[in-house]
């Protein structure tokens, strides 16, 4: 099983699992699929009482391991699942993603694998033995842009375990914000920045037809409690230095922004600030659900429907 889609047939072909389940710190969820037409036979979101993850990159997750099983096994019963494949979102923390310009691109499988290490090195100079590594390529000839995606071993490895111990088959690993570029791609705009609100952490991923130009990752504390707004300035800040950065470095002009909070509630909030401050223009990240979803639901949701919609 790979890290990814796997990402190197991003623009080819797309694997449908049975099911997708994201796990993120506060919460379980999950949707079931059907694998003849790719439509949404149910889903479920379930909070944690306390939390049995803590997202690193080179750390262990996993906090408490039974509390976790106790919530896949109430998940499948939620999905009226047995068994099956499964694909795993795991927090945006614990993968690391770069966003690459080559001027030209080996081409065989060996020759890519190095290079993608030795451009990842430039970055990142101590790679861990462990690190499973996947990517994709924008198609075409001479100057590309490349995306990769990174995990430790030991980590996917924790999240795999569980869900075959459950009895579900992972086929699949990757991050929220990969997954949600399904949903965005679809209105048309090419080159646009979307902003990804999960639990503490933001994700900015800007995309540029045919494939990306940025991505950034940062912690930005929990919603609520007294560094609310803080929280939600250093989001409009990083969306600000963001566009500012693109127009400057890639000459880029950005044509607006995708948002989608993981909470519901902090989206309207977070929308004003952004528009007070960029004009340009701020849509929430939308799809189609099935009938009876709250929009609680569907924006918790929205990265496990864009990994089967894409």
């Amino acid at each position: 099983m790979k890290l990814g889609d796997r990402l190197k047939q991003h623009f080819s072909e797309r694997l449908l699992p049975d099911s997708v389940f994201q796990i993120a710190p506060g919460h379980l969820s999950g949707i079931h699929v059907s694998r003849s037409d790719g439509s949404i036979k149910g889903g479920f979101v379930q909070p944690f009482r306390e939390r049995p993850v803590a997202p690193s990159f080179d750390r262990p997750n996993i906090t408490n391991a039974a509390v976790l099983e106790e919530a896949i096994d109430q998940g499948k019963k939620n999905l009226r699942l047995t068994s099956g494949s499964a694909a795993l979102l795991i927090p945006e923390p614990s993968v690391r993603v770069f966003v690459m310009s080559v001027d030209s691109f080996p081409g065989s499988g060996k020759e890519r694998d190095a290079f993608i290490r030795w451009r990842i090195g430039k970055q990142m100079p101590l790679i861990p033995d462990d690190a499973r590594i996947d990517y994709a390529v924008t198609p075409g000839k001479g100057a590309r842009k490349v995306i990769v995606a990174m995990a430790r071993q030991v980590v996917v490895w924790e999240y795999e375990a569980l869900f075959e111990k459950a009895g579900l088959k992972p086929v699949l690993v990757t991050s929220p914000s990969l997954a949600l570029v399904n949903l965005v791609r679809r209105d048309g705009r090419a080159n646009a920045v979307l902003l990804n609100i999960e639990d503490e952490s933001l994700t900015v991923l800007a995309l540029a037809d045919p494939g990306w130009s940025l991505y950034r990752q940062k912690d930005i504390g929990l919603p609520g409690g007294a560094a609310a707004d803080e929280r939600r300035d250093n989001i409009v800040r990083e969306a600000e230095n963001t566009i500012r950065f693109l127009e400057d470095r890639d000459k880029t002009r950005v044509e607006g922004l995708w948002l989608r909070c993981a909470d519901a509630a902090e989206l309207a909030e977070i929308r004003a600030r952004l528009r007070e401050r960029i004009s340009l223009p701020i849509e929430p990240v939308d799809y189609g659900a099935p009938d009876g979803w709250t929009e609680a639901h569907k924006a918790i949701l929205a990265p496990l429907i864009g990994q089967v919609l894409g």
